[in-house]
């Protein structure tokens, strides 16, 4: 290339395409959000649920054929790079993003995140994790500082990054904020020292839209790719940092060097930009994303067994809530697809069920209605449909902790009238539950499940689908439990619209404020489980409409680098046919200084008929029984006792097996 070739590539064009060298015969390739399928096109595609609802699958394979099914839409349509997937950790439960997340836990972030980028690449196309690092808050995004230790990144937010480069992710986004005071797409520690030169990735680097904010940093040790455009590493500004000397040409080879890197691994260049071959909005791949809606949904509460819905009993069901005309299909901001044909209710998906049931939608003033509440009274099922919606839960600002407005009165009203009310939820993760948790008999978390929505949460409630979603967030008493919240903004919900846009890609507007990450490592069920706080409900739960038993641990003989293998048996002893989450928590006896209470190491989701017994094994490495030593600068092992232990949830350990471990 010449060098006005170089300096032209390095930056983007048309928001969305990574200018080609015509002179070379090197195509433009168009790059597409997001994590839930591929947005922004005028012909009709898949939708899947959002990053959160897969975590709550607890099944990598599931979500690598997912992950793979929207590699094969990019290909269909032209699309050489996905911005996907997103793995910031849910530190605080009100961040606008977490829906597009996959939750409070860096193993299991990981591992499905490791999944979800070796389905797309199997597909030839360019998986990009985002947002490197610490983008935990959606508030004042630009212009804050996440101030954060070193043993923290390391063993909270680092983690989930690297096992996506470890699974052979050819791109990483950088975030909007600064960490530990310098930008992420500037961030020298970050780039060059631990993404490059730690864990070996000379892939492409790529800024998130509109997050440079000078032009040397970013030319010298940070991104590859400025998006949308050159506005810091245009042309014109690179000829003039290269004629001051603060940049060099090796800089820009380096950057043109990563970028055709991550192209030739993904095998652009060995196919045209659409691939006709490929397949695209079709019968099969609208059933993988229904088996993804399925295995996401979460059955929070099941009092009396109120679940699942008996077909022989239901005469009529009520639907009511915010949210029973139309199901919200993802939260806002780039990842948010508009679904190409009518989204059927809640209502509608259980008449195609229960076609001898009356199944009726009251208007939102029922309560005022001598009549709406004679029909909530009367009804064999109150489905109560509510939670947020793009319009509450977006990229760009931070989301309330309650219901919107009216919403838990109306649910305590309708558990007054009939104590056989469902609720069901919507939304990106932990919500305020202690007001109206006990007028319902059950509840279901239902995230965002794109067009799939309605007809999942009417199989699971039916029966027809044995609930098997775990959560992968713990769901608080309050607030104010989190110990992350002591150290986030007090007004975080009262930005307005001028504050968000004023200033971005521009912070020198305003000066730049830290967030400080004072809780360290207590972050979601480390902390609860740490300082025995009671919680709604735990990190990991779900319920279901069968019942498992574990039994029979053995250690095994480890093999190649494991340092431990553990198995163990489950039995489905209940009636019906279900998926039991297996996790596995490491506990150090005696650490020499501070551990969690525990920490999840492996899980395994099986699949088990009435009667049916499987036994199941765990494999840990070194890894699983490390911490990160800062003064060390590396990971260290205190061999000593650990307890590993086996169970449904953090808060429901059914087997502990101590096991001693030496160098």
């Amino acid at each position: 290339m010449e060098l006005d070739e170089k300096l032209s590539f390095v930056s983007g064009i048309d928001e969305f395409c990574i200018p080609g060298v015509p002179r070379l015969g090197l195509p433009p390739v168009w790059t597409s959000d997001a994590t839930s399928g591929i947005r922004g096109l005028s012909v009709p595609v898949t939708d899947l649920p959002a990053n959160i609802a897969m975590a709550a699958t607890w099944n990598p394979s599931l979500i690598a054929d997912a992950a793979a099914m929207v590699g094969s839409e990019c290909r269909a349509t032209g699309i050489g790079v996905l911005l996907a997937p997103g793995v910031n950790i849910a530190r605080i439960p009100v961040c606008g993003r977490n829906f597009e997340y996959l939750g409070e836990d860096p193993f299991l972030a990981g591992e499905i995140a490791a999944a979800y980028v070796r389905g797309v690449q199997s597909e030839g196309v360019i998986a990009t994790v985002k947002h490197f690092a610490c983008n935990n808050s959606e508030y004042d995004r630009h212009k804050t500082d996440s101030v954060v230790d070193e043993r923290t990144l390391r063993e909270i937010y680092l983690p989930a990054f690297r096992r996506a480069v470890e699974a052979g992710s050819l791109g990483v986004m950088t975030s909007y904020n600064q960490i530990n005071g310098q930008y992420g797409s500037e961030n020298e520690y970050l780039i060059e020292d631990i993404l490059r030169g730690e864990w070996g990735f000379d892939g492409m680097v790529v800024s998130d839209w509109d997050s440079l904010y000078s032009t040397e940093g970013p030319a010298k040790h940070g991104v590859d790719l400025e998006m949308p455009r050159g506005r810091w590493m245009g042309s014109e500004r690179l000829k003039a940092a290269l004629e001051a000397g603060t940049v060099t040409v090796a800089d820009i080879d380096r950057k043109v060097l990563h970028i055709l890197t991550a192209y030739d691994r993904a095998g652009l260049f060995d196919r045209p930009p659409v691939d006709a071959g490929a397949s695209l909005a079709t019968r099969d791949h609208r059933l993988i994303a229904d088996a993804v809606a399925d295995e996401a949904i979460v059955l929070l509460k099941n009092e009396s067994s109120m679940l699942p819905l008996s077909p022989r009993s239901m005469r009529r069901i009520v639907v009511i809530g915010r949210n029973s005309k139309v199901p919200p299909t993802g939260g806002g901001g780039s990842s948010y697809i508009k679904p190409t044909a009518p989204v059927p209710s809640l209502a509608q998906a259980l008449r195609d069920l229960l076609p001898d049931c009356d199944v009726s939608v009251l208007e939102d003033g029922w309560m005022r209605s001598r009549r709406g509440r004679h029909a909530v009274a009367a009804a064999d099922a109150v489905c109560f449909e509510t939670g947020y919606d793009r319009a509450y839960e977006s990229e760009a600002y931070d989301r309330i902790w309650k219901l919107p407005e009216g919403e838990a009165r109306k649910i305590r009203t309708a558990g007054k009238l009939n104590r056989n009310v469902v609720v069901i939820l919507h939304g990106g993760g932990d919500m305020e539950t202690s007001s109206w948790i006990d007028a319902p008999k059950a509840v279901l978390h239902a995230f965002y499940l794109g067009t799939s929505s309605s007809q999942a949460i009417a199989k699971v409630l039916t029966g027809e689908v044995n609930p098997s979603g775990r959560l992968p967030f713990t769901m608080a008493l309050d607030y104010d439990d989190y110990r992350s919240a002591a150290y986030y903004p007090k007004r975080w919900d009262r930005i307005s619209v001028r504050r968000i846009h004023t200033g971005q890609g521009d912070p020198g507007k305003r000066s730049v404020w830290p967030i400080r990450y004072g809780e360290a490592l207590l972050v979601g069920y480390r902390n609860f489980d740490s300082e025995r706080l009671d919680v709604r409900f735990p990190f990991g739960h779900g319920l279901s409409y069968t019942t498992f038993e574990y039994a029979s641990p053995v250690l095994e003989d480890p093999k190649g680098d494991e340092l431990v293998r553990l198995s163990c048996t489950i039995s489905n002893v209940g009636a019906a046919a279900g998926a039991e989450t297996a996790q596995l928590y490491v506990h150090e006896a005696e650490p020499a200084v501070f551990r969690p209470e525990q920490e999840l190491k492996a899980f395994r989701k099986i699949f088990l008929a009435p009667g049916e017994t499987e036994r199941i094994e765990f494999s840990l490495r070194k890894d699983a029984f490390s911490r990160f030593d800062a003064d060390a600068m590396r990971w260290k092992m205190k061999p000593g006792i650990f307890e590993l232990r086996v169970g449904s949830s953090s808060r429901d350990i059914r087997l502990t097996i101590p096991v001693e471990l030496s160098e």
